[in-house]
């Protein structure tokens, strides 16, 4: 008995440390995924609205002298209602347009560096940068001579991503603990079995004896 039931023990840690590591990497791939897949989207949003801005610029208008920028911002806010603001600024990151949750008149330091790493070509015409809980991609724009004049940024608060991280999580946990009792219950049903049929061949060979677990 003492040897079936350290069998099982082991067998059952065993399958419990499996489970719980392919899912904490299941984990990891997910929220790998899902933060790649938000910033895509947020530099798509910003490029869209960048792209709005070049085109007054060509036809000799300033940033600052785009009349319908709120409305700009505002068409490519609704592409995702979650975004908690969109804003446009100059090259010393003075905000010139903006929707939404706005910061006030300057843009975040991590925007800014971010910002100049660009236009210095250093990183690509695009960024994303974490802090304050909130996510910030930025895209550049150009002018006519294809020269950085200013860039968009657009905001999304970081909550909405732990949140669908957390439900992802706790999911997986519930799947694994589901998982590791089902094997469990086959480990108890299969050791079980072959211990009966070891007492059985022992029975009908006559060798059962107290060793027999």
């Amino acid at each position: 008995m003492q040897v079936f039931v350290r069998l099982l023990v082991g067998l059952s840690v065993l399958v419990l440390v499996v489970i719980l590591g392919i899912a904490g990497l299941a984990q990891l791939k997910f929220s790998s995924f899902l933060a790649d897949s938000i910033g895509e989207r947020l530099e798509i949003i910003a490029a869209t609205a960048a792209r709005d801005f070049g085109a007054a610029i060509d036809l000799g208008l300033s940033l600052d002298e785009v009349a319908n920028g709120p409305e700009i911002l505002a068409r490519a806010r609704d592409h995702d209602p979650t975004i908690t603001a969109i804003a446009v600024f100059d090259l010393e990151g003075t905000v010139l347009h903006s929707v939404g949750d706005d910061e006030g008149r300057r843009v975040h330091e991590d925007t800014r560096a971010a910002f100049r790493l660009s236009r210095s070509g250093i990183n690509e015409a695009s960024w994303s940068v974490e802090s304050d809980e909130r996510i910030r991609s930025g895209v550049l724009i150009n002018g006519s001579f294809g020269q950085p004049v200013g860039a968009v940024v657009v905001h999304y608060p970081t909550t909405e991503l732990l949140q669908q991280q957390d439900s992802m999580a706790r999911q997986l946990l519930f799947d694994a603990v589901w998982v590791s009792l089902g094997l469990v219950i086959m480990i108890v049903l299969v050791v079980w079995l072959l211990r009966s049929r070891i007492r059985s061949l022992a029975i009908s060979t006559g060798t059962a004896g107290d060793g027999l677990p």
